[in-house]
This record gives C-alpha cells, sequence and structure tokens, in this order.
C-alpha cells in the first residue's frame, strides 16, 4: 500500500510541473504579445512625430526629466496619464511647427541615389576626359618623334651691314643705275645709253620735221574741241601749216577764239599770237583769248599774262580811258581807240611788230614723233645701243616726248658669282666709276634683293665708288628722248593757260651718298 502512494505522489508532482509550465508558457506568450504591442505603438509615435535636432530632443528629455514622479495612488497615476497624454499632444503640436527644411536638405543631399547618380556622372565625364588625355599623350609622342627628326638648326652664315655714311652729292655726278634683282645686278647709265641715240637722231634731224601733216593723228583731239569731226576738218587747212611750230591742241583754240569773236584767225594772225605767247611764256591759245577780251573790255585776262617776276616793274600795261585804252610794253606805249579793229592791230602788228617778239617763233620746231618712232625701231635691232635691254619705243597721247621702254633682256646682268670676279663688267664698271670725279653709282635695289644689294655694295664700297640707294618697284624703265619736243595728240587737262614760267618751284629732295 505504501508503494501505492509513492506512485501517486510523484503522479500529481507530474501534473503540477505541467501545469506550471503551461502557465510560463502562456505568460511568455502574452509576454511576447505586450512586448509585441508595445514595440508597434513606439513605432507608430515615432513614425507620426516629425524628425527633430539634436538640441530638440534634448530639450524634450530635460523636460521629461523635470516631470514630477508618480504617485502611488492609481487614480493620481490615472491622471497624470491623462494629463501627460495632453502634455504628449502639446508638444507634438510643438514639433509639428519646427522648421524641418535644413534637416530635410541634409537628408536629401545624404540620398543615395542622388550620390549613385552623381557617381555615374562622374564616371562618364572621366571617361570622356580620359579620351581627350589619350589624344593630348598621342599627339605629344607625335611631336617628340618630329623633334627626334628635325636636324639640329645651322644659323645662316653672317650678313655684311655697313654704317651709312652721309656725304653730299655731286652738283654734276655722272650716275650709273645699278638695278638689283634676286639673281644678279645690271648696270646702266643713262647718259652713255642716250647719247649714241640723240647722235644718231641729230645727223638725221631734217627727216624728223613733218612734211606734210595728216589730220588723223588728230581726229579725236579736234573734234573734241570744234565739237563735230566736220568743224575739225574745215578748221584743219587753216590749222595745219602750225603744226611743226606750235601744239595743234593751243592753235586750234586759239583759232576758235577768234572765230567765234568774228576776228580773222589768218596766218599771219595766229603766227603773231604764237611770237607773242612764245615772249610771255604761255599758250596761243591765252594770248588769243587775252586779246578778244580785251575788245571787249576786259584787260585783266591781258595784265595776266605779264612774264615780269617783279610785281614792281611789269612789262605788261593797259589803262582804259574814254573811247580809248593806253598798251604799254615795257617802256614802249600804244594809245589806241576802244573797237575790236583797233586792238587787233595793236597785237598784230604794234605789239607782235617789236623786234623783241618779231619772228620768235622761227627758232621753234615740233618733230614728227612718228618720225622719231621709226628711226628708233631700226636702232633697237642694233645691239650696239640696245645693249642688255630690249628697247621699244612709244608714244604715249598727252606726252610731248618719245618715249623708249627698256625691259632686261633674258640672261642680261651678272650673278653674284660672276660679280666677285675682277674681270667681270660689274668690276669694270666700278672702277671707271672710281676714275670719274664726278662718278657716282646709284643702287636701286627691287624688294626682294635686299641681300643681293648688300653683297653688291660691299665689292661698291672695297672699290671705293660712292654710291647711294633707293627701292626700285620694278626692272622696266622708261626714258624720254630728250630733246625733241612732239604733239601732244590729246587734250591734256589743266594745261598751262597762264603764265609758263612760275615764280615759285618746289624742287625734289636733295639726294646724299650714303
Amino acid at each position: 500500500m505504501a508503494k501505492k502512494k509513492q506512485d501517486s505522489s510523484e503522479l500529481n508532482l507530474d501534473s503540477l510541473m505541467d501545469a506550471v509550465t503551461n502557465v510560463v508558457g502562456v505568460l511568455m506568450i502574452v509576454f511576447v504579445m505586450m512586448a509585441i504591442n508595445t514595440a508597434k505603438m513606439v513605432q507608430k509615435i515615432l513614425t507620426d512625430l516629425p524628425p527633430v535636432t539634436e538640441e530638440q530632443h534634448q530639450q524634450m528629455v530635460q523636460q521629461i526629466k523635470e516631470l514630477p514622479p508618480p504617485p502611488a495612488d492609481p487614480e493620481k497615476i490615472e491622471e497624470q496619464k491623462k494629463k501627460a497624454q495632453q502634455d504628449l499632444k502639446k508638444v507634438v503640436e510643438e514639433l509639428k511647427t519646427i522648421d524641418t527644411s535644413e534637416m530635410a536638405a541634409q537628408m536629401k543631399f545624404m540620398d543615395l541615389d542622388t550620390f549613385r547618380k552623381q557617381l555615374e556622372e562622374a564616371k562618364k565625364t572621366r571617361e570622356k576626359e580620359k579620351g581627350e588625355v589619350d589624344k593630348l599623350i598621342t599627339e605629344i609622342e607625335r611631336l617628340k618623334a618630329l623633334l627626334d627628326e628635325t636636324p639640329v638648326y645651322q644659323p645662316p652664315p653672317p650678313t655684311y651691314v655697313r654704317l651709312p655714311n652721309p656725304r653730299p652729292y655731286p652738283e654734276k655726278p655722272n650716275e650709273t643705275r645699278i638695278l638689283v634683282a634676286r639673281q644678279g645686278v645690271v648696270h646702266f647709265n643713262q647718259d652713255a645709253f642716250l647719247k649714241p641715240i640723240l647722235d644718231g637722231l641729230d645727223k638725221a634731224r631734217n627727216q624728223l620735221i613733218y612734211r606734210d601733216a595728216k589730220i588723223e593723228p588728230f581726229a579725236d583731239m579736234l573734234g573734241k574741241i570744234y565739237g563735230t569731226p566736220a568743224a575739225a576738218q574745215q578748221a584743219w587747212a587753216e590749222i595745219a601749216p602750225f603744226v611743226g611750230t606750235f601744239q595743234m591742241e593751243n592753235v586750234a583754240k586759239a583759232h576758235k577764239a577768234l572765230a567765234a569773236a568774228d576776228m580773222p584767225a589768218t596766218r599771219q594772225v595766229l603766227t603773231a599770237l604764237g611770237d607773242i605767247s612764245i615772249v610771255v611764256r604761255s599758250n596761243m591759245d591765252a594770248v588769243a583769248e587775252a586779246m578778244v577780251a580785251a575788245a571787249t573790255g576786259d584787260l585783266t585776262k591781258w595784265t595776266a599774262l605779264d612774264p615780269s617776276r617783279d610785281p614792281t616793274k611789269p612789262t605788261i600795261q593797259a589803262v582804259a580811258g574814254e573811247g580809248r585804252i593806253t598798251f604799254t610794253w615795257g617802256s614802249q606805249a600804244v594809245d589806241v581807240k576802244n573797237n575790236t579793229r583797233d586792238i587787233q592791230s595793236y597785237f598784230i602788228k604794234d605789239l607782235a611788230g617789236l623786234d623783241s617778239i618779231k619772228g620768235k617763233s622761227k627758232d621753234k620746231v615740233i618733230y614728227d614723233a612718228f618720225a622719231i618712232r621709226s628711226m628708233l625701231e631700226r636702232a633697237a635691232t642694233n645691239p650696239t645701243f640696245s645693249g642688255p635691254f630690249t628697247l621699244v619705243p612709244a608714244i604715249r597721247p598727252g606726252a610731248t616726248l618719245v618715249q623708249m621702254q627698256l625691259t632686261p633682256k633674258a640672261g642680261a646682268g651678272e650673278t653674284l658669282d660672276q660679280m666677285r670676279n675682277e674681270g667681270s663688267s660689274y668690276q669694270r664698271m666700278l672702277r671707271a666709276l672710281k676714275a670719274d670725279p664726278n662718278g657716282v653709282a646709284l643702287f636701286q635695289v627691287m624688294n626682294n634683293a635686299f641681300d643681293t644689294y648688300l653683297e653688291a655694295r660691299k665689292i661698291a664700297d672695297e672699290t671705293g665708288v660712292p654710291a647711294s640707294w633707293e627701292f626700285l618697284a620694278g626692272l622696266d624703265l622708261t626714258l624720254n628722248v630728250t630733246g625733241y619736243e612732239v604733239q601732244r595728240f590729246a587734250l591734256v587737262p589743266g594745261a598751262a593757260r597762264g603764265k609758263g614760267d612760275p615764280g615759285i618751284r618746289i624742287g625734289a629732295p636733295k639726294r646724299t651718298l650714303d
């Protein structure tokens, strides 16, 4: 029986332990559920509350610490709970009014998505810049290779440069022009070149005067003066005899002025006016217009032609009185009636009949330009005359001298290597210049030939030749055949109408040796 009691006691203890275990399990489950609910409530509270700064958090903690301890009375605890809830609501409302923009900006800055985007953009920028850097590195390597292949610079030999030494130019220089091009030089003495040509023209001077003048070369000019070709052709018979004495432009204008004033324009009248024009150093048409103006009472055009350079001692004077005019030439005075016939008679007979005026045009000659050109063309075929140049004579409308166009022939002149030879034509010319007291070497240098000039000038200085230099636009030269006046064949605007020899002239700058 005792054994059965013991078994019954053990069974009751096991049941008790099972019951305790069940109770503990239930309590654990309740505790876990309460913990979960508590966590959810806390999470909800934290979610509803706005974010606060650390200072605000510290302030709230301080407020909680300052709360009074809970009373022991449950009712008081309930009241305090309600009051705490009310305070909590107030705090929540206060937190809602706090400015959280700064914190939001910081939170935005800490956004990982933004950081990822910025990182991706930085990677793309790096890849792009890496490509450009690679290109620059490649270009640097290429330039280094070129530098390695570039030969070492060898400076050119030193250039001879002389210091200028200004000296007076000879009064009557015998100039030899030295035309300097990049390939070499050509020397040219204008006086020596022209002398055989002018000597040949002098020997054939009688062949160069007008024999039978034709109107064709003058047709265009005369048509402009007279207005129509027919009027020019009609006047040609009266003015043609003066083709070898006066410029036909002036003769035609004088003839037209006389005809317009109903004055005779005979050969005698035109010859007299031509003689007067030579003495007053003016043009025939200016004298004719002055005579026509005097016949109308205007004496100023005539007195304006006074050849005297001293205004206190005029050669020409004219004073009008009652129906008369007193003309004075120097010390000779003539009183004439103030009418066209007597005034013209004074000019044509009295004035033109003076010994100082009569026949002055007899020695004046205007040569046939075409005859001169023809003779020069024959001379151009002779190497003795043309030398190292090609010679082309030309008649320029408006010019009163035949011109010669000179162009260096192919292969003419000497190179630097040839000039350095003592027997060269260049050095022989320099020695001849040195022996001439008035000899001067005038270097005319093309803009691309300065190095050649320095070498040529060095040889001239070593020889001891006086020299100067100037720039040259081109190697083509133009020379006038002086001493042989020819017809202009064209109207020249502003041709000398008043005094032919003005009292004031501005000369060109004087040259100096250097």
